[in-house]
């Protein structure tokens, strides 16, 4: 047994071993720092390799830390709220939306991307304009919601540093432009991780075979990633109190980014992204099942957008039924416009909701192109 390992051990090392295929999921650097007045920001000046088994991205930052060129001056420019999917986590600098949407729009406009991850939802990105993005005078704003997450993000306890349990806002807010500037650009990245992974190839092929099984199964009956009861939230009809605590943010929220962007005569929009989980009727399927009462697709789409209509922004787009027909008219099945290992949009996903929110731009009147 000891010398078939040994050999086993040996010809993987000639082979597999030095592969990407083989590595574990790692960044050469970190890529996101503390912040602060938002809590969760990138580091400026940056560029960092993201490997995993499904993707090999490289992500690089600008002077101010936001995905994408250096900040030109003058122009019209078209600020992106959102988490990582809009942050564009696993795909290259010409593979997310805030890119693809520059194209359509053409020179005329830049796109800033204030897309980031860490837990980011409706609350950081109010508070991320409030103290960044509004002095870069977008004159359209597009906050982007992921119902899947955004809402769950909202109940962490970390999220009180910024609203209270009575929804009153007491986040720190920035009174100049030079003191957000100032502190961003001067974090520097500290130098990069050292690689956490197993020194036998055997414990690595074992580990990546596994997922690679698992994997195939998830494709033969197109399941989605897991069952857990907090995904299935936001399409429960029937809200539980979480639920609606977390819409009650959600609202309270937006009226604040609708009056201050309102205030500087900014076009707000409101963008509810069709995310991997509401688009797999599978998934709905079995959840509704193991829940015990039928999902909707369709609910969160709705509230929020009885909660823009209540509130009196006029741009509401809900991506969901677009990207549905996207996805049937192609045959799409798992995993569908995501990775397969990594339920985040890879290039098709991220060209697509760039496509479509530039036709509803379009659409309303807000661009000229």
């Amino acid at each position: 047994m000891a010398a078939a390992l040994a050999g086993g051990e040996i010809a993987l090392r000639a082979s597999w071993c030095s592969s990407p295929a083989a590595r574990y999921e790692h960044q050469s650097r970190p890529f996101l720092s503390s912040n602060p007045y938002w809590g969760v920001w990138h580091f400026p000046r940056n560029e960092v390799r993201h490997h995993a088994p499904c993707f090999d991205a490289l992500y690089r930052t600008n002077e101010l830390g936001m995905r994408g060129g250096p900040i030109r001056p003058g122009g019209r420019r078209i600020a992106l709220l959102g988490d990582s999917f809009v942050e564009g986590m696993g795909n290259d600098e010409d593979e997310i939306a805030a890119h693809f949407l520059g194209e359509r729009l053409g020179p005329e406009f830049q796109v800033l991307n204030f897309g980031v991850s860490g837990y980011f939802s409706t609350i950081d990105e109010l508070v991320l304009y409030d103290n960044f993005a509004r002095f870069f005078d977008p004159e359209i704003v597009i906050l982007f919601f992921l119902n899947y997450n955004d809402l769950e993000d909202l109940l962490d306890p970390v999220k009180e540093q910024f609203i209270d349990r009575d929804l009153n806002f007491v986040y720190r807010r920035v009174e100049t432009r030079d003191e957000i500037l100032t502190a961003v650009s001067e974090q520097e990245a500290p130098d990069g991780a050292e690689r956490r992974e197993s020194r036998w190839c055997i414990v690595r092929l074992l580990y990546f075979g596994g997922r690679a099984l698992g994997q195939q199964l998830q494709a033969w009956v197109n399941l989605r990633w897991d069952l857990r009861r907090a995904l299935a939230r936001p399409y429960i009809p029937e809200e539980d109190a979480k639920a609606r605590r977390a819409w009650a943010i959600v609202e309270t929220s937006l009226a604040r980014l609708h009056a201050l962007t309102r205030a500087r005569g900014t076009k707000l929009v409101v963008v509810d992204i069709a995310d991997p989980y509401q688009l797999d009727p599978n998934w709905l399927q079995l959840t509704s099942l193991r829940s015990g009462v039928a999902l909707s697709p369709h609910h969160p789409g709705r509230r929020l957008g009885e909660i823009c209509a209540k509130l009196g922004i006029a741009h509401y787009y809900d991506m969901f039924d677009d990207a549905q027909a996207y996805v049937r008219e192609r045959g799409l099945g798992f995993p569908g416009l995501s990775f397969r290992c990594d339920r985040h949009y890879g290039r098709e996903g991220q060209e697509l909701m760039a496509n479509l929110v530039f036709r509803y731009l379009q659409s309303e009147g807000l661009v000229d192109r």
